[in-house]
């Protein structure tokens, strides 16, 4: 069974299809150098009829890659302190800068601006689902094969350094917050199920998080004046 290293996990998964064994190839570990593993994932042909069955449009192959998703999702809150982030993030100087907001309002065109001004400073980890995750008592932001459309991202990890929720204004200010004061914005970018366990989870993850990690509004156009509010937050 193929191996594969996700968030300093050992995922134990067999895609039918390959569209799914194409996303996962740069994770792919030897079997003999894997160690324990992890997460074992399963996806049945019941299951991907089923989930065509409740999606319109969607393919067989489009159905057991949005399952392994979920059930990877599930198993890392479940059992290893950590959830998928819908997102941009991006490390800077050997920190993870995290960049979330609703669909269009354009968190991947502010991280390629962060790449544009800082050059090669700046490395992408995930353009679109990262995984946080708390290891050794510290929370780190990890590449996952879901990169989005964009597909940029990588296999790689960095110490959380801060979240930025994005809000689109005519002025560019980063605004501290605490995670009650914007807990929709961030239970939207959580993608969870809404079992009372699994909710109680991920409350406890924020309290930590935020408790550590700062935890910002930002205010901004679509420019580099964007980019210097979000960078001077984080350098004050």
């Amino acid at each position: 069974m193929p191996i594969y290293r996700i968030a300093d996990l050992n995922v134990e998964v067999n895609p039918k299809f390959k569209i799914c064994r194409k996303r996962l190839e740069s994770y792919a570990v030897k079997s003999n150098e894997s160690g324990k593993t992890d997460i074992a994932i399963s996806v049945s042909d019941d299951e991907i009829r089923e989930r065509c069955r409740l999606s319109d449009n969607l393919s067989e192959q489009g159905a057991e890659d949005v399952l392994i998703l979920s059930k990877f999702c599930n198993a890392v809150l479940d059992g290893f302190d950590g959830f998928f982030f819908h997102s941009s993030c991006l490390e800077l100087d050997g920190e993870g800068y995290v960049f979330s907001a609703v669909s269009g309002t354009g968190k991947s065109t502010h991280t390629a601006l962060w790449r544009r001004h800082f050059g090669n400073r700046v490395t992408m980890i995930n353009d679109d689902k990262p995984v946080i995750r708390k290891c050794d008592g510290k929370f780190y932001v990890y590449g996952t094969p879901w990169m989005g459309k964009s597909n940029i991202g990588a296999n790689i990890s960095a110490p959380l350094g801060a979240v930025f929720l994005l809000e689109r204004d005519r002025v560019n200010y980063a605004e501290k917050v605490s995670a009650g004061k914007v807990f929709p914005k961030l239970l939207e970018a959580t993608l969870i199920s809404k079992k009372q366990d699994r909710m109680s989870k991920i409350l406890e993850l924020y309290d930590e998080i935020f408790s550590a990690v700062d935890l910002y509004l930002l205010h901004c156009t679509i420019s580099d004046d964007a980019v210097t509010a979000a960078y001077d937050a984080i350098c004050k």
